[in-house]
């Protein structure tokens, strides 16, 4: 792994909060979600279905996270931007999810096997990065710019 690569896969362990943009038509939508990430990158968050981002990934899967990491005033600022594809989950990949989003957040094993059963309005959702861009002022100061795909 590269120092980039390794940075990356820090920033987004240790990040709880990202901001989503999704679109409909001609018209973007943000918003700011808590997350988990597996050890694949993947990005979980609990929604409700009836949300706008929820409905726009259900007609279009192409989304971008940005994710703050040091943004202190005063600091070097650091960040990640991601293209990836999101997805409602279904069936066998949302206990897992929701487990690890139960350990972060700390919620239940009732709530896990609510999600699971659909016995809650909320849903699992996955983004899938397909590209990371570490902006890294920090560690990076002469190329600050540094993509990567997974």
């Amino acid at each position: 792994m590269t120092k980039a690569e390794d940075l990356i896969r820090e920033y987004i362990r240790e990040g709880h909060m990202m901001q989503l943009a999704s679109v409909s038509g001609e018209q973007p939508w943000i918003c700011t979600l808590y997350f988990v990430a597996d050890d694949e990158l993947n990005l979980y968050w609990a929604s409700l279905p009836t949300r706008r981002h929820s409905q726009e990934i259900t007609a279009h899967s192409s989304v971008a996270v940005a994710i703050p990491v040091q943004f202190q005033q005063g600091k070097k600022v650091i960040g990640l931007q991601i293209e990836a594809k999101a997805t409602q989950l279904t069936g066998a990949d949302i206990t897992p999810a929701a487990q690890l989003y139960a350990e972060r957040f700390g919620r239940d094993a009732t709530w896990v096997d609510d999600i699971a059963r659909g016995k809650t309005e909320h849903r699992m959702y996955r983004c899938t990065p397909e590209l990371i861009v570490l902006f890294d002022e920090q560690h990076f100061p002469h190329n600050t710019r540094i993509e990567w795909r997974p």
